[in-house]
């Protein structure tokens, strides 16, 4: 049996957007059949008000009392319900077991085979039966408890695997589903809403704790724009920021025949805003050559190309030009932005990679050194006028969104926010910023949205403005994964990471470095280290949410995988969200339990079997504490000393029992035979799963752990 089921390359496949997300559909000549996940709709217990519907990844759920799932619908217990298709590549018995609290029913191929209710759905008993290979319909419904939290997860097992969540690569559902297409357009709608900035200039919308997290957007701070910026790349950028960047979301706000001197009057406003440093003499090839090195080795490509932009609607569209990179920026000013992406724009999609001061020199040295395309000489009727740039931004209300002054003297120049919602309903949003034709006068902001977005945000305006005022921690999660990219490094589900696809763009930066022999587990390691990055299909259930978060935001105080030249960016803004989503996506809450203290002989057996001599030998390729690993091959593990406060003991187990089958192709060796039987009797018996526990027990000293001794 493959993996987990049918793979994907036996099928055609395209990409396509459900509910926020990128996935793969399968199709044919007359369009999609299947596409990854399955359709997940809410409705109140009391049948009191509309159902929701969205695309969940696994058959999982967890919502902490008084809260919602679903932006959509109020907060109260719910009636949930998943369907679509379980793919099975080979005809086997399958054992289903489940988790959490409340009643849960699973129907597959129109038999009820599951039906359980209770304070602690895992003491239910498994339920074994028999299935044919193919697409079987699946239908699993559950009604929350009257009070406490809403929790569930579905669980499988077979001859050829141990219990383990049934996994996204396995669950399908219908695209053409009406509630899929609804759910789809609306969810866009809410998103473009929340990200265009809109409340920054309408009323009528109050945001709290529990809004929508991108209702706090901001925007980039201009308090020193004319030490960061060349006057004539702004003076286009604000003429029109989609004829520099596809992607932007910086609106159009002049039009009509002075448009491009009204430009260069706001250019000349803002360039007088900050000095600009002094210039430094030219880079060194060495530096040069370093800076290029580190665009390769950091996974820069993934993100951006030095390439020319590409057309709207190609598939490259979405990774942002470097090529007139040095239009824009002034080079001190680079460098300090590489240093603090985030300083003067708390929301930007850039991580922070931790740069040191020599190497944000250096890739900005690459950077410039590179040519660029020449500008086109634009012809001015006359002069620049900075005073009229000023009355400009006041009447465009430009500082709606931009800092542009000291922060008492901003809440004073704010203007208050106009044509209240309420108003703008009644004429269906089809005025103004959401018109379908050009606007025809200064201020009003054309975004340049495709005829379908215009069409979602118009809808969802008029519909569902109430559902801003609630969050879902795991549609958030969800959209902002994608915005962010995460799938440009990692693999996930059952799609490929795009990193091997874009190598090949920057393969000639590196082929002048010489990786010196080391010794794996050395200083010098990461030159010769498998360079692999960890998929991100089980995270929720993998990592505890607070110390995800801790990754996420960059405050942890150690390196976790210190070999790697590529780092993990930071991204203190969305931290905490995507945390919590990823955990409530697996099911699981975002508080984890505290961990208890080690039972110390579990603790003393625990040592022992990590020995070379005697046991499973991890000492090889982990380090415990200070002590670094005996005798790396190909590829280090993390730190003992961190496993407990990262880790969730569920996930740890899962991995020990079949390292393979959690990750595809890992070098982590499988200890345990389909039985759950090691070959070390001498303890426990040979029963692998109280030999793991007692690894675990050792791994809950924490900080405090002290290395083996034979």
């Amino acid at each position: 049996m493959n993996e987990y089921s049918r793979p994907f390359s036996t099928f055609a496949a395209l990409i396509i957007w459900v509910a926020g997300s990128g996935l793969f559909a399968q199709e044919n000549a007359a369009g999609p059949l299947y596409a990854p996940g399955l359709l997940q709709c809410f409705s109140p217990a009391d049948k009191a008000g509309g159902a929701d519907c969205r695309i969940a990844r696994l058959v999982a759920l967890y919502s902490p009392a008084g809260s919602t799932p679903s932006p959509f619908l109020d907060a109260g217990p719910l009636e949930v319900e998943w369907r679509g298709f379980l793919d099975i590549d080979l005809a086997d018995d399958f054992t289903f077991t489940i988790e959490g609290r409340g009643r849960f029913t699973l129907t597959l191929a129109g038999k009820k085979i599951i039906d359980s209710a209770g304070e602690d759905l895992s003491k239910e008993k498994p339920v074994t039966v028999e299935l044919e290979n193919g697409k079987i319909p699946l239908r699993a419904t559950y009604s929350a408890p009257a009070a406490g939290a809403a929790e569930l997860r579905l669980f499988w097992s077979s001859f050829d695997w141990q219990r383990e969540p049934v996994p996204p690569m396995v669950l399908f559902h219908d695209p053409a589903d009406k509630a899929a297409r609804e759910s789809a357009a609306l969810r866009q709608g809410r998103e473009l809403f929340a990200r265009l900035r809109c409340v920054r200039c309408h009323s009528g919308i109050k945001s709290s704790e529990t809004s929508m997290p991108e209702l706090s957007i901001d925007a980039p701070s201009l308090l020193a724009a004319g030490k960061k910026f060349h006057p004539d790349w702004l003076a286009r950028w604000i003429e029109n920021p989609r004829g520099i960047r596809k992607q932007a979301t910086m609106p159009q706000l002049l039009h009509g025949a002075e448009s491009r001197e009204n430009a260069r009057d706001i250019a000349a406003w803002l360039s007088s805003l900050g000095k600009p440093g002094k210039v430094k003499p030219a880079a060194s090839p060495e530096v040069i050559k370093k800076g290029g090195e580190l665009f390769a080795d950091l996974g820069c490509f993934n993100c951006h190309t030095l390439r020319k932009a590409a057309a709207a609607g190609d598939e490259e569209a979405d990774r942002i030009s470097l090529r007139n990179i040095g239009d824009k920026w002034l080079p001190r000013a680079l460098e300090e932005f590489l240093l603090d992406p985030d300083r003067d724009y708390k929301w930007i999609r850039m991580g922070d990679l931790g740069l040191k001061a020599a190497e944000a020199r250096a890739l900005v040295a690459f950077l410039l050194s590179r040519p660029g395309d020449p500008l086109k000489t634009q012809i001015l009727k006359r002069p620049p006028n900075p005073a009229r740039g000023r009355e400009l931004v006041e009447k465009l209300r430009c500082v709606n969104c931009h800092q542009l002054t000291e922060e008492k003297k901003q809440t004073a120049l704010l203007y208050p926010a106009t044509n209240n919602i309420a108003a703008l309903k009644k004429g269906g949003f089809k005025g103004g910023c959401l018109s379908s034709s050009p606007p025809e006068r200064h201020g009003i902001a054309s975004f340049g949205l495709e005829k379908e977005q215009l069409v979602n945000l118009r809808n969802f305006a008029a519909s569902r403005l109430d559902s801003l005022g609630r969050s879902s921690p795991a549609e958030f999660a969800a959209r902002q994964m994608r915005r962010l990219r995460c799938g440009a490094c990692h693999d996930r589900d059952s799609k490929p990471a795009l990193w091997p696809t874009l190598e090949e763009e920057v393969a000639h930066l590196l082929e002048q470095r010489t990786d010196p022999e080391t010794e794996p587990g050395s200083p010098q390691a990461k030159f010769s280290v498998v360079q692999a990055r960890p998929p991100l299909t089980w995270t929720g259930e993998k990592l505890r949410a607070e110390w995800t978060a801790k990754q996420l935001a960059g405050t942890l105080d150690y390196e976790l995988r210190p070999w790697l030249r590529s780092r993990m960016p930071r991204f203190p803004a969305r931290a905490q969200g995507i945390a919590e989503g990823l955990a409530l996506q697996h099911g699981y809450p975002a508080l984890s339990r505290p961990l208890p203290k080690s039972d110390s002989e579990m603790t003393r057996i625990g040592k022992l079997l990590s020995l070379r001599d005697g046991g499973f030998s991890c000492v090889s390729c982990d380090g415990v504490g200070k002590k670094p690993p005996e005798a790396v091959f190909e590829v280090p593990g993390t730190n003992f000393m961190y496993a407990g406060e990262r880790l969730r003991r569920e996930h740890y187990h899962r991995w020990m029992l079949d390292p393979s089958r959690v990750v595809k192709n890992s070098r982590m060796p499988q200890f345990a035979d389909d039985e759950a039987r090691s070959p070390f009797t001498k303890y426990y018996g040979g029963d692998a799963r109280r030999q793991f526990e007692a690894i675990w027990q050792w791994f809950l000293e924490g900080r405090d752990i002290t290395p083996p001794v034979k």
